[in-house]
Parts: C-alpha cells; sequence; structure tokens
C-alpha cells in the first residue's frame, strides 16, 4: 500500500493476523513502515545503490521515530547512497569486523593461558593444586604475558618461544648480587641462581603448548623435542643433607625467635613436611587431644591428604601459639594473622644462617634431612616415602592396585624420626616415644 503517511493512519493501523504489511509514504521517497503480526512497527528506506543493487536500511521503530523524524532520516539516508555508500553493507561488515574481534581476543596468547589454567584447575582426574596453580600464574603473568600476551596465540612461532625462555634463563639464572660491605642483604631469599625458575618456565611453556596442539589452537607443536636440556636446563638435584650436629644447631637457633616462628621452623624438622604445608597450618587441621595433624589433599602437592603424629615437642610448639580463645577451623596458626600464614620465609632464613653459621642449605633440606634419617633408623622405604607424603616412588600399576593408604606407616615412621629428633635436642631420651 502506498500513500501519503499521517499519524492518524499510522495510529490506527493494526498488526496483521498473519505474515507482515508494508506502507509505503509518497511524501518521503523510499520510505517504508513494515507491520508484523507481534505489532512491530519498523521504517526502513528502500532504493537502489549506485552500482544498482538492492538495499534496504533499518531507520528505527514506530512510534520511537517518529513519522516527521523517520522522513528526515529517509531524506539524509537516501543522499548517502546517491553518494555511493550502502549502509546495510557497512553495517554488515562492521558486525563481521566485532566478530573478528572478538575471536582474535579469545584467542591471543594470554586469553589462551587463562582457557588452559581453567581447564586443569577444573580437571576432575587430576586437578592442580592451590599452590601449583599460582605458581603457574605466576611464570605466566612474569615471563609470558609481557612478552606474547597480545599476539594471537596460533601466530607465535618456535623461535618465539624459545627465545623467551632463553631470555629468561639469562635474565632468571643470575646470583643476586652480594650487600655492600656493612650494609644488609635486602629482604627475601638468600642468594641462589634461577636455574629452577628457568627450568619451571620450559615445563609450563611445554605443557601450555600441548595443550594448546590437542585442543586445536596451534597445528604443530610449538617447542623443539628434547628441547629443555639445551634452552632451559633444570638444576643439578640437590643432595644437601644437614647433619645431626647442624639440625640441633637450627632447632636451637629458632630459640631466638618469636613462637609462631619458633614453631615454623620446629614443625619442618619434626615432620619433615612441605614449607607451604607447615606454613599454612590452620587451626581445624590440628588435633591437640590425640597429638594429629591432618593435611588436606587441596594443600599437598599430589593432592593426596595424609595425617601426621604430634610428639610431644611438636605439640608444645603448637600450644605456644595457640589462640587464647577457640579458634576458627579456617584460622592460620602461624601467620600474623588468622586469615592467612607465615610468609616470610626470606627473612627468617637470613636470620637462622647467622645465627647457625651453617651454610649451604634451603629449607627443604629438612625434609630431605627427615627422609633420609627415617632410612637410618631402619624404617622401610615404602613407609618413609608414605610419611613424606611421596607416591612418585610407586608405579602407576602399583598405585592402581595397591590402595593402601599407609596411615598407620605414617604414624610409626614419623614417631621413630620425632623420637630421634627428641634426643638430639636432649628433651628426651630417644626412642622414648612411640607416638
Amino acid at each position: 500500500m502506498k500513500v501519503k503517511m499521517t499519524v492518524a493512519l499510522l495510529d490506527a493501523q493494526r498488526p496483521p493476523n498473519e505474515g507482515r504489511v508494508e506502507i509505503r509514504d509518497t511524501v518521503a521517497p523510499g520510505l517504508v513502515l513494515r507491520i508484523t503480526s507481534g505489532g512491530v512497527m519498523t521504517w526502513s528506506l528502500r532504493t537502489r545503490t549506485a552500482d544498482g543493487r538492492q538495499t534496504r536500511p533499518k531507520l528505527g521503530t514506530y512510534p520511537a521515530l517518529s513519522l516527521s523524524d523517520a522522513r528526515k532520516a529517509a531524506t539524509a539516508m537516501l543522499g548517502a547512497v546517491q553518494k555511493g555508500r550502502d549502509p546495510v553493507q557497512e553495517k554488515r561488515e562492521a558486525r563481521a569486523a566485532r566478530v573478528r574481534l572478538v575471536a582474535a581476543q579469545a584467542s591471543t596468547v594470554a586469553a589462551r593461558l587463562a582457557e588452559w589454567q581453567a581447564a586443569r584447575l577444573a580437571d576432575p582426574s587430576e586437578p592442580w593444586s592451590a599452590k601449583y596453580a599460582a605458581e603457574i600464574a605466576r611464570a605466566c603473568n612474569q615471563a609470558i604475558i609481557p612478552k606474547l600476551g597480545a599476539l594471537q596465540l596460533d601466530q607465535t612461532t618456535r623461535e618465539q618461544w624459545t627465545r623467551l625462555i632463553a631470555a629468561w634463563r639469562r635474565a632468571v639464572v643470575q646470583p643476586k648480587a652480594k650487600p655492600v660491605e656493612g650494609t644488609r642483604r635486602p629482604a627475601g631469599a638468600p642468594a641462589r641462581d634461577g636455574a629452577g625458575a628457568a627450568a619451571f618456565l620450559y615445563r609450563t611453556v611445554s605443557a601450555f603448548l600441548n595443550f594448546a596442539e590437542a585442543h586445536g589452537w596451534v597445528p604443530l607443536p610449538l617447542l623443539p623435542r628434547k628441547g629443555a636440556s639445551v634452552i632451559a636446563p633444570p638444576p643439578a638435584a640437590r643432595a644437601r643433607v644437614l647433619s645431626e650436629a647442624e639440625l640441633v644447631a637450627i632447632w636451637r637457633a629458632a630459640d631466638r625467635e618469636p613462637p609462631k616462628l619458633r614453631a615454623f621452623v620446629r614443625l619442618l624438622i619434626l615432620t619433615g613436611a612441605r614449607e607451604a604445608e607447615v606454613a599454612e597450618i590452620s587451626a581445624g587441621e590440628v588435633d591437640l587431644a590425640a597429638g594429629r595433624w591432618t593435611i588436606p589433599g587441596a594443600r599437598t602437592k599430589n593432592g593426596i591428604g595424609y595425617t601426621l603424629p604430634l610428639s610431644p615437642l611438636a605439640l608444645a610448639e603448637l600450644r605456644a601459639v595457640w589462640p587464647a580463645e577457640a579458634p576458627d577451623p579456617a584460622d592460620r596458626l602461624l601467620g600474623r594473622s588468622a586469615a592467612r600464614g607465615f610468609q616470610g620465609f626470606g627473612r627468617l632464613k637470613i636470620r637462622m644462617d647467622a645465627a647457625t653459621r651453617v651454610t649451604g642449605w634451603r629449607w627443604h633440606d629438612i625434609r630431605r634431612t627427615a627422609r633420609t634419617g627415617m632410612t637410618r633408623l631402619g624404617v622401610p622405604r615404602d613407609h618413609a616415602e608414605a610419611a613424606i607424603n611421596h607416591i612418585s616412588g610407586r608405579t602407576q600399576l602399583e598405585r592402581t592396585y595397591d590402595r593402601h593408604d599407609y596411615a598407620p606407616e605414617v604414624l610409626a615412621a614419623l614417631a621413630t624420626w620425632q623420637a630421634h629428633v627428641a634426643g638430639l635436642v636432649g628433651r628426651e631420651p630417644a626412642g622414648a616415644w612411640s607416638g
């Protein structure tokens, strides 16, 4: 229907029972009002482009866009089309550009790294622990994203990835500068090279790119086979085991520290647990009456929880830091506040070095010392491994078919070790406590 449109005419229109109807205006050339069965009234301009193609750009809806404004919009749009523009094609191209932009943003190295981390955290069969996820995130944020994060993953090259890792290795495998004579070393970890950090970055990149290849994000492997030994060789495995005299020196040096820091050092020695596991110990994990500490799987490196015995020495350290009022189970016992655990590993280590004159050791060496000590005390190998929550010594087949959790053996093995430590530090005769 082609008529001279009026407001009264438009307001009198009713939706068709089905389909749609169109009213063409005789005042503004090409102006059309389409009415659907749903009652939607849409303005458009029907015309042809400069090259003869039919086009029909939308102008708006009635009554939001009035009749007079629709005529003005149609006249302006008609002039633009006659000058060579095609509003419909422009809109399609703009929409396609937005789609490409969204796809490009979702396919950057940074976006794919985030997607990979989320998938591995949610993996139902073997999810990352919170600690390991934090280490991965730190490597991504510090080393990868600043250099390659904005690039399209499928457009990155092997050279870019290997150069990234090699540059990171050159940056971190440098001992920290020694302090000027007469000054103190800045707060932080003791001086040591970062070969381990470079090797960890290589493993991180390798795991990410393998995941990317498996999911079709990249067409080909982007790291060379067996490239780790050339690009970022791991440091030699540490073999440092503290002597009994050194262990006693560290134990006694802890007397100079506040109760929470003293407890951290002594629980490391008595339990052989990892630094982070001791640092984050919470009230809900400890049963003072039973003399047991249960570390949940969410806080262990391998995701498997286990229970450790607490000798009288360990219980004494925990009672010294136990809150006066009944704590919440989630309250951390060794941090400055109940919200988080102990964090000053580097500063405490520097003070321990100065007090003991023991050199060339790290916190993790205490764990190795406990494991070695259990073997020397006659603890069977598989019991000693279970006591420090190691599963790497068992084959996959053994882990599949041998479902024994070694809980009694863990308690017995650590009871033997803790009794030995008690004898060393002179608090009670060796072997006097059986757990």
